[in-house]
């Protein structure tokens, strides 16, 4: 006859087979520093490490679906050492163009174009140029201070530590580029042997129960413009400072029949001491054609929510404690929110996009620098 289930449990069970679920990563180590060996040439289903061990990377085949469906990444992270909060992303690897960021990868990030700024950088792997496409962020998150390795060496009255931290966010607007083979990749920015681990899986949810023979006629449009979270940072690519008296400067095009344009954004400030751009507000200022379109300050000031994650973070003597202080777009243990700019008078053809943010200054060793990422989306 059977198992016998409660209610509950059925309409679990009900509901989880409409779901088609697609685990990438499962339990991997992102750390730094240990002995690397990477499958020979792009095999299918195999974890590839790059950057020291601080990005892993897999080529996995993605369901096709039809434009009702939504997708979801979920993000399992937690301490294998690391004590501290770091950047964290997942992308995916465009390969439509002469050059990938999987070539920076495997061959070094100056092997890819770049530019120079005013401060006479030059940032590879960051822009879209005719022949290359920056990696694309699905989701951007920060581990926080030690979850899980540090739970039993801290106690804290009446606070109980959580033993992973879990990041779930939809990324249905990048369905186009989430279905059959693509590369997947995580990176975690430390220095530690142990660092982290994360599992990683792609949901997707049908928008009906039923199977349309019709075809789906909407066509969906994807372009990545920039990318300057340095994903290679432990293998030497800067970090996102070309906002020092200068403004990153993007041309793109727009095609013939393309509506509801916008822009997906998304920024985080850094730089941790009391004048760094972590802890001080700045306007991130969006301009099409020398025209102003968006501003707005990227701000998250409920940080003490993730109290429960943090096990590592510093308690000062006023019962606040590091993991609890506001920040440029992030909290430790949590995802950041994409913003959306619609861009409804877009006219078809050329256009430069610039990102204008006033960086602060330098003091002594220290330095300010801006993770941000654009994605073009539209429909035909």
């Amino acid at each position: 006859l059977g198992e016998k289930v409660d209610e509950p449990l059925y309409r679990h069970k009900l509901t989880s087979s409409f779901i088609t679920t697609v685990p990438v990563f499962n339990d991997e180590q992102i750390s730094w520093g240990n002995p690397i060996e990477n499958p020979i040439g792009e095999q299918l289903g195999k974890t590839y490490r790059f950057a020291g061990g601080t990005i892993i990377a897999k080529k996995v085949i993605l369901p096709e679906v039809d434009s009702d469906y939504q997708i979801f990444a979920e993000l399992m992270q937690n301490s294998n050492g690391d004590a501290y909060d770091r950047t964290g992303t997942v992308f995916l690897i465009p390969e439509e163009k002469e050059k990938s960021f999987f070539d920076a990868l495997q061959n070094g990030v100056n092997t890819v174009p770049g530019f120079t700024a005013a401060n006479g950088k030059t940032y590879y792997g960051t822009i879209s140029t005719p022949d290359f496409s920056p990696a694309i962020e699905l989701v951007r998150f920060f581990t926080p201070f030690g979850v899980g390795h540090f739970n039993e060496s801290v106690q804290v009255y009446g606070q109980e530590w959580e033993k992973k931290a879990y990041y779930k966010q939809e990324v249905t607007e990048l369905l186009p580029l989430l279905q059959k083979e693509v590369w997947i990749g995580v990176f975690i920015g430390n220095y530690d042997k142990g660092g982290h681990k994360v599992s990683l899986d792609l949901k997707y949810y049908p928008g009906s129960q039923r199977v349309s023979e019709e075809k789906d006629e909407k066509k969906l449009w994807i372009y990545p413009l920039f990318n300057t979270l340095n994903i290679m940072e432990m293998a030497g690519q800067e970090y996102g400072t070309m906002f020092e008296n200068d403004s990153l400067k993007i041309d793109f095009e727009i095609p013939e029949g393309l509506k509801n344009i916008s822009l997906r954004y998304i920024s985080t400030g850094h730089g941790g001491w009391g004048g760094g751009d972590e802890f001080n507000k700045k306007v991130n200022s969006i301009i099409i054609d020398d025209e102003l379109v968006n501003s707005y300050i990227p701000w998250n000031c409920d940080c003490g929510v993730q109290r429960k994650y943090n096990p590592a973070s510093g308690n000062f003597w006023n019962g606040l404690s590091s993991s609890d202080y506001s920040r440029s777009g992030w909290c430790p243990g949590e995802a950041t929110n994409p913003v959306y700019i619609q861009l409804e008078n877009l006219k078809p053809g050329k256009h430069t996009l610039k990102v204008a943010i006033p960086i602060g200054k330098r003091e002594g060793g220290s330095f300010s620098h801006w993770n941000i990422s654009g994605i073009l989306t539209g429909e035909f």
